[in-house]
């Protein structure tokens, strides 16, 4: 640490990085960015120059041989991770890694030994478990799981005791995207691996992280690990995941929708910005504040988000180059995930997303497409999803 703030560099400064990690880092209270490395210099000297970053280079070895830093940030190519957070582990700097942690099981091994050996922490920004929206939702439906009530109009048919499949709880999450959103290194089996390894982690991971403490067993895949596909993930107590992941769709209509049904409940997030509660008396709608929004007198919740997008995007050739212009983003949890990570160096906290989430995360990517590839439900072997490596 120096003058009480945690001393960051950033690793990989494309457009993820401009897009949250350096806006992020840069205006966090209790870091000091002082390095940016990326393999193309120029990138490297364009964010420093605009981030006002003291320090630029393009081999991250400088980084990691710098005494003063105290944690880096990964966001370059998945392929990168590995060598990355090996040396960076093996120089007690802890870690801030872009998902997937890992591409293939083996690295995942590796990072989990490297971590671990270098008593060192490390974060994996799997961030979707941290938004507020979920956040919220999962209390919500821990607290009808404790202790259940319905409204007085429920529909009951008859008298009868629940039959066992009847009250456990499944999440379905819709995601409708545009395949322009993934140009070719996303898609390059050497440096993104597809989608199921590259995106659909994210919600493999949020699935994990709401049903827990139960532990996934069984997997089914179906489509194409490299665009659209789907995804039933279940959980040794009976819990359930299914992920409709599409390609085909469109950016004007907002991209990510959950669900979960639960004795005779149902809990709805829409986009991360509204909450909707259904069954049960206490069911107002929780509305959340978006991460960037250039009209906030246009009002809160998925309507008026809808709305907002449309006025930004109104007049423009090219809606994605519009959302970089002026931005207008749901929270999704990058910035609570980073708060939580720097809170966990400062007081010596697990970390909010450790390198076992990170693991599993892969496994079941990898588990998925084997899944996919067989046209076959698989198992998740106990000892594989709970690894003992020292």
């Amino acid at each position: 640490m120096k003058n009480g703030k945690l001393v960051a560099a950033q690793i990989g400064c494309g457009k993820f990085a401009w897009a949250q990690d350096l806006v992020n880092l840069t205006h966090h209270p209790d870091v000091t960015l002082k390095w940016v490395c990326d393999v193309n210099p120029a990138n490297a000297a364009r964010a420093a120059e605009h981030f006002s970053v003291p320090h630029q280079t393009s081999d991250f070895m400088e980084v990691i041989n710098d005494p003063e830093v105290d944690f880096i940030k990964i966001a370059t190519s998945h392929e990168a991770h590995l060598p990355i957070i090996e040396a960076a582990a093996k120089a007690g700097k802890h870690i801030f890694c872009e998902k997937p942690m890992a591409m293939v099981d083996e690295e995942a091994y590796k990072i989990i030994r490297a971590v671990r050996r270098g008593g060192v922490k490390i974060c994996v920004d799997l961030n979707r478990r941290m938004s507020p929206a979920m956040q919220a939702l999962r209390r919500k439906w821990l607290a009808h799981a404790a202790d259940p009530k319905h409204n007085p109009w429920r529909y009951i048919e008859k008298v009868r005791e629940p039959l066992p499949e009847e009250n456990l709880p499944h999440m379905v999450i819709r995601i409708q995207d545009e395949s322009s959103s993934y140009g070719l290194g996303h898609l390059d089996p050497l440096t993104g691996g597809g989608e199921i390894i590259g995106e659909s982690v994210h919600w493999l991971d949020l699935a994990c992280w709401f049903f827990a403490p139960q532990l996934p067993c069984e997997i089914t895949a179906w489509g194409s690990s490299r665009l659209s596909h789907g995804i039933h993930l279940r959980f040794d107590r009976g819990a359930s995941m299914t992920l409709d992941f599409s390609c085909s769709g469109t950016f004007d209509f907002p991209k990510e929708l959950y669900e979960v049904t639960d004795n005779a409940a149902l809990f709805r997030s829409l986009h991360f910005v509204e909450n909707n509660y259904y069954g049960m008396p206490e069911n107002e709608p929780e509305f959340f504040e978006l991460q960037s929004d250039p009209f906030p007198d246009m009002g809160r919740g998925f309507e008026a988000f809808q709305a907002k997008y449309s006025r930004n995007v109104a007049g423009s050739t090219n809606a994605k180059i519009q959302e970089n212009t002026t931005p207008l983003a749901p929270d999704k949890g990058h910035r609570a995930m980073l708060n939580a990570f720097i809170r966990c160096l400062k007081e010596d906290q697990p970390s909010p997303c450790d390198e076992l989430a990170g693991f599993r995360s892969t496994y079941l990517a990898q588990r998925a497409i084997q899944a996919l590839e067989m046209k076959r439900t698989l198992s998740v072997p106990l000892e594989k999803i709970t690894p003992c490596i020292q």
